[in-house]
This record gives structure tokens, C-alpha cells and sequence, in this order.
């Protein structure tokens, strides 16, 4: 009884640090959070948005939703002779990099998996831009979303 309250107090504390920013004004909610692209300026853009950035539980399936500028998403060109700003993404949790991605695709929506070794705590999922013939753009083009992960 006293581990599960401590472990329900624990959860309340970090949804409560989670929920505001660094000046103390509340976030976005959860399914309207949308994190900046990382990239060049004047190059490709990735914006990315989940449907469940909180409670994350290993095995469970989130919906992005991948929103590109600069940048044509083609699933029919995948594994094709490179075009320039034509291409897909990987998806990719942390650090992960290379062949280590969870999910690869051209549409603006996908489901993804979170894998049932997913430790507790903050994880970045990851949408990195790639070519065709699958290498990644250089310079890099990505946008992430920020996920909690504790098991209930």
C-alpha cells in the first residue's frame, strides 16, 4: 500500500512539472502539443503531434501526425534513385539512429509501438527526413515529440 502511494505521488509530481513550462504557465494539452522543428534555416521543416504524450505504458500505440515544408513525402519513391527534396521519414526513439527505427513512412499519419523495453521517464520520438534511397538528409531535418513513460 505505502509503494503504491508512493508511486502514485511520484506520478502526480511529475505531471504536475510536465504540465508547466519554465516560466510557469501551463502547457499545451497533451494532443495539441506540437514540438519546433529541428533544422537549417531555409530547409526542410518537420512539425510532429501525438495523440498520448503522458501515462505512456509500454506496448502502447501512438498516432503522429507529421507535418513537412520544404519537403515532398513519397511512399511510391522509397527505395528509388534520390530526388532532390523528395523522400520519407524514419521514426526514431532517443538517440536511436541508422537501421534503429521504430516505424518508416510517407503519410502524414502513422502508428507507432512503443517497445515493451521502454524504461520510465522522458524519452524523445523522433521523426527524422530521409531520401530515397534511405540515407538521411544533410543537412539533418527532424521535429520530436516529448513522451512520459511510467507503468501504472
Amino acid at each position: 500500500m505505502r509503494k503504491n502511494m508512493i508511486t502514485l505521488l511520484t506520478v502526480i509530481a511529475l505531471a504536475i512539472l510536465v504540465s508547466c513550462d519554465k516560466d510557469g504557465e501551463e502547457a499545451q494539452a497533451p494532443e495539441q502539443k506540437q514540438d519546433a522543428a529541428e533544422t537549417t534555416p531555409g530547409g526542410p521543416t518537420v512539425m510532429v503531434s501525438a495523440d498520448k504524450t503522458h501515462a505512456v505504458q509500454p506496448g502502447d500505440e501512438i498516432t503522429l501526425t507529421i507535418e513537412v515544408s520544404g519537403f515532398t513525402l513519397d511512399p511510391a519513391k522509397m527505395d528509388q534513385a534520390n530526388e532532390d527534396g523528395v523522400g520519407h521519414y524514419r521514426i526514431y526513439l532517443d538517440s536511436a539512429s541508422g537501421e534503429d527505427y521504430l516505424a518508416q513512412g510517407a503519410e502524414n499519419t502513422t502508428k507507432v509501438t512503443i517497445p515493451e523495453t521502454i524504461t520510465d521517464g522522458s524519452h524523445d520520438l523522433r521523426v527524422v527526413l530521409h531520401n530515397n534511397d534511405q540515407t538521411p538528409l544533410d543537412p539533418a531535418a527532424e521535429g520530436s515529440v516529448l513522451l512520459i513513460v511510467y507503468r501504472l
